[in-house]
C-alpha cells in the first residue's frame, strides 16, 4: 500500500523563540479543500492516533518528508476542532538538518507542516470533485518548504508548553 503526503501550510507567527528547538503547529486542519481536491474531516487521526499511544510513541518529524531525515520528536498530538494539533521539538543539539530547520523556521522562510498518511476510509463527492479523508492511518508529520495546502503550520517556535 503506498503512503500519501498531504502537504499543508498556513501563515504563522512566531510567539517566541530560544534555542532547543521546541515548536506547536499544525500537521492538518479540518474542511480545509487542498490543490488535490482532499478535505480531512474530523476523526481521521483518532484510530491511528490510539495505535501511536499503544505503542508509546507518536509519528516522527521528518524534513521534507524525507524518511531518512527524522530531524525531531513531537511531545504532544491531538485532535482538536481546528485539526491535528502538534506539539515538537526539534533535535537542534544533535542533528544538523534540525539546526538548518529551526534557523529557517526562525527567519519565516518556510513554515508548512505536511502529513505522510495510508487511506483507510473516504467518502467522494460528486457534486464539488473533492474526496473526505474519514480515517487515515497517519505515519508522519513533517516541516516542508512548499505546500499543496495553505491551511495548517508550524504557527510558534518556542522554549515551553
Amino acid at each position: 500500500m503506498r503512503t500519501n503526503t498531504k502537504t499543508i501550510q498556513m501563515p504563522f507567527e512566531i510567539k517566541s523563540l530560544d534555542e532547543n528547538g521546541a515548536f506547536t503547529g499544525y500537521g492538518s486542519v479540518f474542511h480545509n479543500e487542498d490543490s488535490y481536491g482532499d478535505i480531512v474531516r474530523p476523526g481521521a487521526f483518532e484510530k491511528s492516533l490510539e495505535k501511536w499511544a499503544g505503542k508509546g510513541r507518536l509519528p516522527p518529524v521528518l524534513w521534507q518528508h524525507d524518511t531518512r531525515q527524522p530531524i525531531g520528536v513531537f511531545t504532544k498530538m491531538q485532535e482538536d476542532q481546528h485539526g491535528l494539533y502538534v506539539e515538537g521539538r526539534l533535535l537542534v543539539d544533535a542533528i544538523p538538518q534540525a539546526r538548518a530547520a529551526h534557523a529557517l523556521l526562525k527567519e519565516k522562510v518556510l513554515g508548512g507542516m505536511s502529513i505522510g498518511y495510508r487511506e483507510i476510509k473516504t467518502a467522494w463527492n460528486r457534486e464539488d470533485s473533492t474526496q473526505a479523508l474519514l480515517e487515515l492511518d497517519l505515519r508522519e508529520v513533517t516541516i516542508v518548504t512548499f505546500p499543496a495546502n495553505e491551511a495548517a503550520t508550524v504557527d510558534s517556535v518556542k522554549a515551553d508548553f
